[in-house]
C-alpha cells in the first residue's frame, strides 16, 4: 500500500513539474487558454455527440420522420440529455486531472450533488442542514462552473493533505479526510458559489446581447478568426454551455461562430476557384471542405493567413453574417461547433434565418475574396493535411 501511495504522489509531483516546466515561458493568457482547453477538450466528444443527437431528434420530429410521442424518441431523448445532465461529473474529472489531483475523487464528490436523495429533497421543497449549518437546495445537473470549482478545490486540498499525512496511512487517510472536509464545503459553500458565478456569466452574456443587440454578434463573429488564429477558440465554450443550460438557447456565441466558420471556409473556397496554381487549388479545396465541417485551423494557417487578403475578406464576411444572425435573432438550442453538418442545433423558430446566415456569409465572403484578389503564388512546397 505504501509503495502504491508513494507512486501516486510521485506521479502527481511529476505532473506538477511537467506543467510548471511547460508554462514557465508562457504568458498569463497562454496559461488561461491552456487550462480551459485542458478542462473542456476531453469532454468535447460527449458534449458534441449529445448536442448533435438532440438537434437531429428535433429535425426528424419537425420533418415528421420521428414521432415525438414514440418510445424511440423518448429513449433518444434521455440518451442525449444524459450527456448534459452528467456533464458536471465529466468536468470535475478533467479539472482535477488538469490540476494534478485524483480525478475519480473529484468525480465522486461532485456526484454528491446529483444523488437521488439530494435531488428528491430539492424537488419536494424540503431543507437540509449539516452541523446546524443550512445547505442551499438547488439543481446542479448540467451545470458547468460548480463542477470546475469543485474539481480545482478537491485537487488542491488533496495535494495539500498528501504533504502532511504520513505516507504509511496516506492511501486511505487522504481520500477520507478529503471527503470529510470537502463534502460539507461543497454542499454549503462551493456548490452555491459556483452556481452564482455560472448564473452571473450567463446573465452577463445575455445582458450584453440585450443591451448591445446585433452589433455584439457581428463583433464577436469578426473577432473569431483572430481568436481561432491565436488559439482562443474555446474561450467561449463555458459561456455557451452556461447560456444553454440556464435559458435553453444561445443567441450570441453559436450564431457568431456559425458566421465566422462559414466565412473562413468560403474564403478558402474562393481561393480554390480563383487560383490558377494547381498546388494552391488543391490545398484551398481540401481546407475549405474541412472548414465547412467546423475545423477552420487548416484553412487559416494553410491558405488565408499566407495570402493575407482572403483572411481580411473572411473577417468582413463573418461580421456581415454575424450582423444578419443578430438582427434575425438566430439561436442555437444545443451545443456543437457550428458548421454545415451541425446546423440542426439551430432548429428553432429562427432556423430559416440560420440557413440564410450561411447563405449571406457565403455570398459576401466569396465575392469579397474574388474582388480583392490575392497574390497567386505557390503557398507551400509540400503540404499534408
Amino acid at each position: 500500500m505504501e509503495k502504491q501511495d508513494q507512486a501516486v504522489m510521485k506521479k502527481n509531483a511529476d505532473n506538477g513539474k511537467a506543467e510548471t516546466g511547460s508554462t514557465v515561458k508562457k504568458t498569463r493568457m497562454d496559461r488561461v487558454v491552456d487550462t480551459i482547453s485542458g478542462i473542456f477538450v476531453p469532454t468535447l466528444p460527449v458534449i458534441t455527440a449529445a448536442g448533435i443527437l438532440k438537434a437531429l431528434m428535433l429535425l426528424l420530429s419537425a420533418l415528421n420522420l420521428l414521432n415525438a410521442e414514440s418510445n424511440t424518441y423518448y429513449v433518444l431523448s434521455f440518451v442525449s440529455s444524459a450527456g448534459f445532465y452528467f456533464l458536471p461529473l465529466l468536468l470535475a474529472h478533467s479539472t482535477a486531472k488538469r490540476f494534478g489531483g485524483d480525478p475519480y475523487l473529484a468525480l465522486f464528490l461532485t456526484a454528491v450533488l446529483l444523488h437521488p436523495d439530494f435531488i428528491s429533497v430539492f424537488k419536494e421543497g424540503g431543507s437540509l442542514t449539516f452541523l446546524s449549518l443550512p445547505i442551499t437546495m438547488m439543481s446542479y445537473s448540467s451545470t458547468v462552473v460548480p463542477a470546475i470549482v469543485i474539481g480545482w478545490s478537491v485537487a488542491s486540498v488533496e495535494k495539500l493533505l498528501r504533504r502532511w499525512v504520513p505516507g504509511i496511512i496516506a492511501f486511505f487517510a487522504v481520500p477520507l479526510l478529503t471527503t470529510l472536509l470537502m463534502a460539507p464545503l461543497i454542499l454549503i459553500v462551493l456548490g452555491p458559489a459556483g452556481m452564482f458565478i455560472g448564473d452571473g456569466l450567463s446573465n452577463g452574456l445575455n445582458l450584453i446581447h440585450e443591451k448591445i443587440g446585433w452589433p455584439a454578434v457581428a463583433l464577436l463573429a469578426a473577432m473569431t478568426p483572430f481568436l481561432v488564429t491565436a488559439g482562443f477558440g474555446l474561450c467561449f465554450l463555458p459561456l455557451a454551455l452556461s447560456s444553454i443550460t440556464a435559458t435553453g438557447f444561445d443567441p450570441f456565441s453559436r450564431p457568431a461562430f456559425l458566421a465566422a466558420n462559414v466565412a473562413m471556409a468560403s474564403a478558402a473556397l474562393a481561393v480554390f476557384v480563383k487560383s490558377k496554381v494547381c498546388e494552391n487549388k488543391s490545398l484551398s479545396l481540401q481546407t475549405s471542405i474541412v472548414a465547412y465541417m467546423g475545423i477552420t485551423e487548416p484553412s487559416i494557417y494553410g491558405v488565408l493567413l499566407p495570402l493575407k487578403r482572403p483572411y481580411i475578406a473572411s473577417i468582413i464576411g463573418a461580421a456581415v453574417g454575424g450582423a444578419f444572425a443578430g438582427i434575425t435573432d438566430v439561436k442555437s438550442v444545443a451545443y456543437a461547433s457550428p458548421c454545415l453538418i451541425t446546423l440542426p442545433i439551430f432548429l428553432s423558430g429562427t432556423f430559416v434565418y440560420a440557413l440564410l446566415t450561411v447563405a449571406v456569409t457565403f455570398a459576401t465572403t466569396f465575392l469579397l475574396t474574388w474582388l480583392i484578389g490575392f497574390d497567386d503564388k505557390p503557398l507551400h512546397s509540400s503540404v499534408t493535411i
